[in-house]
C-alpha cells in the first residue's frame, strides 16, 4: 500500500508540475465546458485591439470588455457543440486550410502570441472552430444546386444586386492636384459625352474612342450593391441602364463613361463565382440569430478572469 501511495504521489506531483509549466488554467466554465486561460486570452486580445468590430468604443470599460470576451467564449463553445451534435466533419481541404492559416499567423505573430500566453495549439483550436462555423453555415443554408426553389432565390438575389460593366473615369483635377477650372471641367465632360451617349453602341468602337481620347477602358467589373469605392447612387444608375449602352455619369469629383454589359449573357460560371457570397448575404443574419439564441441558454462560471483582464489591459 505504501508503494502504491508513493507512486500515486509521484504522478500527482508530475501532473502538477506539467500544469504549472503550460500556464493553462480554467478561466471559465460554460455549461459544463471548461475554457482555459489561453482561449480566453486570445479573445480578450482580439477585443482589446479591435473594439469597433464588437460595437465597443476605444478603451471600453472593464465590465463591457469582460462581457464581450465571455460572449466570444460562449460562441466558441456553441460552435464546437453544434458541429459535434450535427455529426459534421471537416474535409481534407478544410483541414489543410486551417493548418495553412495557423502557420501563416503563427509565423507572423508568434512573438505577440507568446507575450499574451497563447500557444500554437490554442491558435489551432480557435481556427478550427472558425472552420466549424463555416461548415455549420454551409450545411444549414447551402441546399445545393439541385434544390430548384433555393437556387432560384439565390440567382434572383444575384441578378438584383450585382451589375457588370466596363468604364473609364477622369477626375476634375490638374496634374498638380489642384481643382480644374470650370471651363476645363465642361470640356472634359463634353469629351466623355462624345465617346458615346446612353444609346446602343459597338463595344469595340467605344473602346477605340476611349483609346483615341487618351484613356483606357477597364476590364469587366462586377459590382455589388452598396459596395465602397464608387459614388452614392452609382450602382442604381448603372443597374437601370440598358445593356450594351454607354452612359455618362458626372459627379463633383469626376466623370464616368460606363458601358453596361449583360450579366446574364456572361453565363453560369460568373454566378457560380458569387454563389457563396449570395448565400452569406441572404442567410448570415439568420445564422447569427440562431447562434445568439443558443448562446443565451448557456451558463457561465468565472474562474479568475479578472486577473487575466487586469494583466492584459
Amino acid at each position: 500500500m505504501k508503494k502504491i501511495t508513493a507512486a500515486l504521489l509521484a504522478v500527482l506531483i508530475l501532473l502538477s508540475f506539467t500544469a504549472c509549466n503550460t500556464g493553462k488554467r480554467t478561466a471559465l466554465v460554460i455549461s459544463g465546458t471548461e475554457i482555459d486561460s489561453e482561449i480566453f486570452a486570445y479573445y480578450l486580445d482580439k477585443v482589446i485591439h479591435r473594439p469597433s468590430e464588437y460595437g465597443l468604443a476605444e478603451n471600453p470599460e472593464k465590465k463591457l470588455l469582460k462581457e464581450t470576451v465571455i460572449n466570444e467564449c460562449k460562441k466558441y463553445v456553441a460552435v464546437n457543440t453544434s458541429f459535434r451534435d450535427k455529426g459534421l466533419s471537416l474535409s481534407a481541404a478544410d483541414k489543410v486550410e486551417v493548418s495553412n492559416n495557423v502557420n501563416y499567423f503563427w509565423t507572423r505573430f508568434e512573438k505577440h502570441y507568446n507575450e499574451i500566453g497563447v500557444s500554437k495549439q490554442t491558435l489551432t483550436k480557435i481556427m478550427t472552430a472558425d472552420a466549424y462555423e463555416d461548415a455549420i453555415f454551409t450545411a444549414t443554408y447551402d441546399r445545393g444546386i439541385g434544390n430548384a426553389a433555393a437556387e432560384k432565390e439565390l440567382t434572383d438575389y444575384f441578378y438584383s444586386n450585382y451589375v457588370s460593366f466596363r468604364t473609364v473615369c477622369a477626375y476634375f483635377t490638374n496634374p498638380d492636384g489642384s481643382p480644374m477650372p470650370q471651363a476645363d471641367k465642361i470640356a472634359l465632360t463634353d469629351m466623355f459625352r462624345a465617346m458615346g451617349q446612353n444609346t446602343a453602341v459597338d463595344a469595340d468602337k467605344f473602346s477605340e474612342a476611349v483609346t483615341a481620347a487618351g484613356y483606357t477602358l477597364s476590364d469587366t467589373i462586377i459590382l455589388k450593391k452598396n459596395s465602397d469605392g464608387y459614388p452614392v447612387g452609382f450602382f442604381e444608375k448603372v443597374y437601370s441602364q440598358t445593356n450594351g449602352t454607354v452612359q455618362i455619369l458626372e459627379y463633383d469629383e469626376c466623370v464616368f463613361a460606363v458601358l453596361k454589359e449583360s450579366l446574364e449573357a456572361k453565363g453560369e460560371a460568373v454566378y457560380v463565382n458569387y454563389r457563396t457570397s449570395c448565400i452569406n448575404d441572404l442567410y448570415s443574419d439568420a445564422s447569427r440569430q440562431e447562434i445568439e439564441s443558443y448562446i443565451e441558454t448557456l451558463t457561465v462560471e468565472e474562474k479568475g478572469i479578472d486577473r487575466i483582464i487586469n494583466k492584459m489591459r
